[in-house]
């Protein structure tokens, strides 16, 4: 108690009380680090099995009272129920309305004690964020104690709720068949595309014989859709340079070209992004030849980019498509994420929120640290190294635990023997990355920089093949697209430790999720960020979220939480109070899929 009271007292010193926040967005921000530093406190002492060797029981109880009215995703204590309406201090805040007083919690706790607490931070939440976020996994959301079928020590989902993801994993593959699907039709354009460019490049006496247009980006790496942008760049021969020595970005070489292209009747040819670290020219490709008298308006257009050589774009783009190769639930759940940040304008990275690429890497992330279980259910993968004195010492006490099995390998630190493997070989990575001439290239722009560019790139059929038998023959099944969604959701809405890890494919299950604290001492990125920090896969120097501000940031995790909530109370039948809908259960995948993505009101 001590301890507590003390807690609130250093809140006093600092001047931190409640009806002052407004003066500025700094002191608001000092504020609710300190109620989330007090948070973690409290967190730690209800999560450590000896607590109640030091802790009389009642004391304990009204911890996790008190940890009851903590908001993550506001980061904010909700008002003290149980404290004075009189009787307040100088700016008319009572004293028990600041974390960290217990002297008004009730003793002995009632279940009426816990629905006033409940009842309060319900309000704040409406207050706050505008709806009341379900924090509770799926289990503990859609089958509570007693509410569940049980097998063994693990409880699965009611036939009802499994019966609504059945019906919503359905909708989204339609949904992606009908708008995201690329056929063979579109692919066949953009290669004619692509070496009509090519055969322009060619007569172009500014780039070398053996120059060829090469198409990256969502065009090419299984996660575009049919009406994506074509980019391409050009790729020099091996140990060739331009004829002008001077012109060392390729500015001048891509501004004669464009030149060319004008006049080979390609349209609307763009030049002003030349001075770009890297020369971008941009124009539309007509796709339809212009007949007689046609306005040039009415003919359907490609729009392309075309840069000076990119290989980490490239490389990028080889890694993705590898990836999309894997299992074909990967493409449907970016398609749908994709269009959720679109339709919520979180994905528009001149506004600071993410890019594509940024929701892709954030997808894959949790795939690979995600283990399919047998109740239907995903779990996050913890690392030896990451998990809790307590954790470690029951696991010591029991048979060792069988090696974790990700929906979908890490192909930058897989074991490239595991696939041929026999079938049950647990899950391999390597310890480190090969460091050799066929692995290391210099960084085009960085020349300190060497990037490692080793992963499986599943080349050939057999090679997709043997990999794709291996994760059939798992123990359990990858559960259905709606559940991993909802999962997807929910990692980053509550479980992804963002002040602490980086979004990252070089993290492994061995050396655990990176830390900023690593990636403050190798590449001097923030220790104590306050938003989302991604690695890029090659450029590890590069973080894809440095768009993001604290403003933009806090709304995307919002926004991550409000996806879920909707889920969880349609299968539910919660209205939840804000959402105004009606018959929310009985809505079909489609609905529910809209009503996710429902566009976001320019009030907002």
């Amino acid at each position: 108690v001590d301890g507590e009271v003390e807690a609130a007292a250093v809140v006093e010193k600092v001047d931190m009380k409640k009806p002052n926040y407004g003066e500025n967005a700094a002191n608001e921000r000092k504020w609710k680090d300190i109620q989330s530093a007090f948070a973690s406190i409290l967190k730690s002492v209800l999560s450590n099995s000896a607590s109640h060797l030091l802790l009389k029981r009642d004391l304990i109880t009204k911890i996790r009272l008190e940890y009851e009215l903590w908001c993550p995703l506001c980061e904010l204590f909700a008002p003290n129920p149980f404290g004075p309406t009189s009787g307040s201090k100088e700016n008319g805040t009572p004293s028990s309305a600041l974390p960290g007083d217990i002297s008004n919690f009730p003793h002995p706790v009632t279940a009426e004690h816990w629905k006033m607490i409940a009842a309060s931070r319900r309000e704040m939440q409406i207050k706050e964020l505008g709806f009341v976020p379900v924090t509770g996994t799926l289990l503990q959301s859609l089958a509570p104690s007693g509410g569940g079928k049980h097998r063994g020590n693990q409880t699965k989902l009611q036939n009802d709720a499994l019966e609504f993801f059945n019906r919503m994993s359905v909708a989204m593959q339609e949904l992606y068949s009908k708008e995201y699907a690329t056929a063979e039709q579109i692919h066949q354009r953009r290669e004619h595309v692509r070496a009509s460019t090519e055969q322009l490049v060619q007569q172009c006496d500014q780039f070398p014989n053996g120059t060829r247009v090469i198409i990256f980006g969502s065009s090419a790496n299984g996660f575009g859709s049919p009406h994506s942008d074509l980019d391409m760049c050009l790729q020099l021969p091996p140990s060739v340079s331009l004829p002008d020595d001077e012109d060392n970005s390729g500015a001048k070489a891509m501004a004669k070209l464009a030149e060319q292209l004008d006049l080979a009747g390609l349209m609307n040819v763009d030049t002003t992004r030349l001075t770009a670290r890297i020369p971008i020219v941009k124009f539309d490709y007509p796709l339809l030849d212009l007949e007689n008298g046609q306005d040039e308006s009415d003919v359907p257009t490609l729009e392309c980019d075309l840069s000076m050589q990119n290989p980490l774009a490239c490389l990028n783009t080889s890694l993705l498509l590898a990836y999309s190769k894997l299992i074909p639930q990967i493409q449907i759940l970016a398609s749908i994420i994709k269009r959720w940040a679109k339709s919520r304008d979180i994905n528009n990275p001149s506004r600071h929120t993410l890019s594509s690429y940024g929701y892709i890497i954030m997808l894959l992330h949790f795939l690979t640290f995600s283990e399919p279980m047998s109740n239907g259910q995903v779990e996050t993968i913890q690392p030896e190294k990451d998990k809790g004195q307590d954790q470690q010492h029951q696991n010591r006490q029991k048979q060792p635990p069988s090696a974790p099995a990700p929906i979908i390998p890490n192909l930058q630190w897989m074991d490239l023997t595991w696939p041929k493997s026999p079938l049950h070989t647990p899950y391999q990575e390597i310890q480190a990355k090969p460091q050799n001439q066929y692995c290391l290239m210099q960084h085009p722009t960085e020349t300190d920089f060497w990037v490692n560019t080793h992963f499986n790139r599943l080349n050939d059929h057999q090679t997709t093949k043997d990999l794709q038998d291996r994760l059939a023959a798992r123990n359990h099944p990858i559960p259905p697209l709606a559940i991993l969604l909802a999962s997807f959701f929910r990692y980053y809405a509550f479980e992804f430790d963002f002040k602490k890890h980086v979004v990252s494919l070089n993290s492994t299950l061995s050396h655990g999720i990176m830390e900023r604290e690593q990636k403050a001492e190798n590449d001097g990125w923030k220790l104590y960020g306050q938003t989302l920090s991604i690695e890029d896969p090659f450029e590890t120097f590069y973080d894809v979220a440095h768009v993001l501000k604290l403003a933009t940031f806090q709304r995307t995790k919002k926004e991550f939480a409000m996806a879920y909530s909707k889920i969880i109370d349609s299968v539910t039948g919660s209205n939840n109070a804000v959402w105004n809908r009606e018959n929310i259960s009985s809505q079909s995948g489609h609905d529910l899929i809209d009503w996710i993505c429902e566009p976001l009101p320019h009030d907002d």
